[in-house]
């Protein structure tokens, strides 16, 4: 083995035990004294590594639950529970002098806006970097491992973040999430500037921070219900006063509301129409304990739609005209023919979200086109021909 091998090997060596032993310990704030302590340890940090827990399993109106921010020399976990709005934090996300790095971040930045109203500037996201790398595993646990010679544990990946106190192995399984993060960034930057992307990272990190919406509160949506779109109207009716029984209960007991009974089961209800409680036996989506819990809940559910069956009209989804999708099909055609000769995922040339918004009007100058690509100035400068001519071909 070479010196240079040897050193990796060290390294590899000292990293993993480093995590299955111990980092150093996390800064625990939970306190408006601790808060605004570590508000002016952050101040004047030009980079700062960002993640975030939320209950999304485990509760009907899902929030934040954790907020971990590291910078070269420390961790600082934020319980926002007894913390409030938190304004300090907020300005340092909105700060374009301080890069904060995020791993696969539009979810923490969706959270985040909505349970905040946050604005965020100057990002870079290792996983935008990782796909422009044409990496085959885009997890923060793979690259760390490829890049860091760092194994994560993942068991509390879909833990409960939202019970207190949290468990001192769940506080270590947060940290890392973090921790890491710029020492990840610092090895993909020699790899994304040797293969000229790293603008186009820096782009689509920006993108992400102004495009990623917020996340909606959570309304109660007939059509989300898989398999709603098979039903006939008598069972729609009835499937509607049954989606409508399960939000209550959601809200009732603050869980999501698939741990109060599947999508299945109340589509089996539907086309049943059941008139004995008995009947729900028979149904294999509906177990016992749910049965037992809910049954006579979802007999009176059923004799309420009797008496009043609610008037459901289909919905009728919003169609594209024949001219947009046939300018969304040679977009993503472009795209992928891009891909491959650049020899980076297709998605690394364009998102699909920016190719619907070109599709979605005929573009037929170059100035239109720089308007609606003002968050991709890398892109309009590689492709701007390219995508102009494609429209005018369907002229």
């Amino acid at each position: 083995m070479s010196g240079v091998g040897r050193r990796l090997a060290r390294r590899r060596a000292y990293n993993e035990t480093m995590v299955l032993e111990q980092l150093p310990p996390p800064v625990w704030v939970d306190t408006p004294e601790k808060y605004q302590k570590m508000i002016a340890e952050l101040q004047g940090q030009p980079m700062l590594a960002v993640d975030t827990e939320s209950n999304s399993l485990y509760a009907y109106h899902e929030r934040v639950c954790l907020i971990q921010l590291s910078t070269p020399k420390r961790d600082y976990l934020v319980d926002p529970f007894p913390l409030g709005a938190m304004p300090e934090l907020g300005k340092l996300f909105a700060d374009p002098k301080v890069l904060k790095v995020f791993h696969a971040g539009d979810y923490d930045l969706a959270c985040l806006k909505r349970d905040y109203g946050w604005d965020f500037r100057n990002l870079f996201d290792t996983m935008l970097a990782a796909t422009a790398l044409n990496e085959p595993n885009l997890g923060l646990a793979g690259m760390l491992e490829k890049y860091l010679g760092i194994k994560l544990e993942k068991k509390y990946q879909r833990a409960n973040w939202g019970t207190r106190p949290i468990l001192p192995e769940m506080q270590a399984y947060a940290q890392a999430d973090s921790h890491f993060l710029l020492q990840l960034r610092e090895a993909l930057l020699p790899k994304l500037e040797a293969s000229g992307r790293l603008e186009m990272v820096l782009e689509d990190s920006t993108a992400l921070a102004y495009e990623t919406p917020a996340l909606k509160t959570p309304e109660e949506d007939l059509w989300r219900v898989k398999g709603v779109q098979a039903l006939n109207p008598k069972a729609l009716s009835l499937l509607y006063h049954l989606n409508h029984l399960r939000e209550a209960l959601a809200e009732e007991q603050d869980k999501p509301p698939f741990k109060i009974m599947g999508d299945q089961a109340l589509v089996e209800i539907a086309q049943t129409q059941p008139r004995y409680i008995q009947e729900l036996t028979l149904l294999p989506s509906l177990p016992q304990p749910v049965l037992r819990r809910y049954g006579s809940r979802i007999m009176t559910a059923v004799a309420d739609w009797r008496k009043k069956p609610a008037q459901v009209k289909k919905r009728r989804l919003p169609r594209l005209s024949e001219a947009e999708l046939k300018r969304r099909d040679k977009l993503m055609e472009w795209r992928k023919n891009a891909g491959v000769k650049e020899g980076v995922p297709s998605n690394a040339i364009m998102s699909k979200e920016l190719v619907g918004k070109l599709a979605a009007q005929e573009i037929k100058s170059l100035d239109e086109l720089k308007t609606l690509m003002r968050h991709y100035p890398q892109r309009y400068a590689r492709y701007a021909q390219e995508i102009l001519a494609l429209n005018r071909k369907e002229s």
